[in-house]
């Protein structure tokens, strides 16, 4: 009877130490992995912040090079009508000095006729009588004063010819300083254009300068918050280790009929952050909701937001093997669900820090990425 005793004691003790424990270690499990989806949350906002300061940034760097382009055709446009200004100048300086000597010759021609009419008017008398002395006969007396009035009439047509091609020159020197106006107008306004894109230039190349400060501050930020998540995986695949019993395998190719890897395993330059970093999985191309499967038998451990994978799935196989589906447009399966090889569990999407649809496959084991297609040789 005391030996029923104690055993009933005994197994009333491992009872509670069941009811204690045990509890105890799901919560840790479950803050480990409730804390690291905060931290992939806020990783998640920041990595959507500067893949939005990312495109800005590309669009303003367009938009420098577009206005860099104009500022050189704006340049080409105000030389040449910086040229045809100083033409207009040149132009103008000309015929108004032609203007200057017409009205000089005008000037000339009017004194010598006012000199001759003066002359006649005043000396008409003596001057028609010296003329009779000094004609043989009357016809030559005729012919004398014929060819005084010829002299003023040829004068008067002079005078005339040259009052009228001085006119001409007027407004041809009217139009002229037209068009040098005009031509000023145009280089002011070259002036200006060229200025407004110099200043527009100046404000896209200072924003620019911000948004990289930017980009550079979110990446201190993500790579801080990637440092705390991986401390917190190493956490949470201690505590895996008590759900022990989970036994499967890889092998089977997560994307039925797709093949094509776009970017392999191994280090490359990341196409978001620019950054030279490990690419932990392969990328496999396939349409947008292509059916994706389970790579082998196991457990799902994760069905959720998954910060830059974006909605994803882990499954642990055993034996420190588990696979991760990244970029999902939407999941299957649900945490602590067992799956087997070949079972669908979601669909290729462009979730995340994704460039358009396709499959990111990871091998993990231990924790630690591995080169996916070693499984599949």
């Amino acid at each position: 009877m005391p030996n029923r005793s104690r055993v009933k004691i005994i197994l009333i003790t491992i009872l509670l130490v069941f009811t204690f424990v045990i509890p105890v270690a799901g919560d840790d499990l479950n803050d480990a992995i409730r804390r690291q989806q905060q931290l992939y949350d806020q990783q998640s906002r920041a990595e959507g912040q500067l893949k939005s300061l990312s495109n800005r940034a590309t669009q303003m760097t367009k938009q420098i090079q577009q206005l860099t382009n104009q500022i050189s055709a704006a340049e080409i446009d105000l030389e040449k009508k910086e040229y045809a200004y100083q033409k207009a100048i040149q132009n103008v300086v000309i015929i108004e000095n032609e203007v200057e000597e017409k009205q000089a010759e005008l000037d000339g021609r009017q004194e010598t006729l006012r000199k001759r009419v003066r002359s006649i008017y005043e000396e008409g008398e003596m001057s028609y009588f010296e003329v009779l002395l000094q004609s043989t006969n009357i016809s030559d007396f005729i012919s004398r004063m014929e060819y005084l009035g010829y002299l003023v009439d040829n004068d008067q047509k002079i005078l005339t010819d040259i009052t009228i091609q001085k006119d001409q020159l007027d407004e041809k020197k009217e139009q002229l300083v037209a068009k040098k106006d005009e031509a000023e107008k145009l280089k002011t306004q070259a002036i200006a254009a060229k200025s407004y894109l110099d200043s527009s230039k100046g404000q896209k190349e200072v924003a620019l300068a911000e948004n990289k400060k930017y980009q550079d501050d979110l990446l201190i930020q993500i790579e801080k918050m990637e440092k705390d998540s991986k401390a917190l995986e190493a956490a949470i695949r201690e505590l895996q280790k008590k759900n022990s019993g989970i036994v499967g395998s890889v092998g089977v190719w997560p994307t039925p009929g797709y093949w094509y890897i776009t970017s392999a395993y191994g280090y490359r330059t990341h196409p978001i952050t620019r950054k030279y970093t490990l690419h932990s999985g392969v990328d496999i191309a396939a349409p947008n909701r292509a059916k994706i499967i389970s790579a082998g038998a196991g457990v799902v451990i994760y069905s959720g937001w998954y910060g830059a994978y974006g909605n994803a799935v882990i499954i642990d196989h055993g034996n420190g093997v588990s696979t991760l589906y990244g970029h999902m447009s939407s999941r299957a399966v649900a945490n602590g669900r067992a799956v087997v090889g070949g079972q669908t569990i979601g669909y290729v999407g462009s979730t995340g820090w994704s460039t358009g649809p396709h499959l990111h496959f990871e091998v993990r084991k231990n924790g630690t990425p591995t080169n996916p297609m070693q499984y599949y040789n």
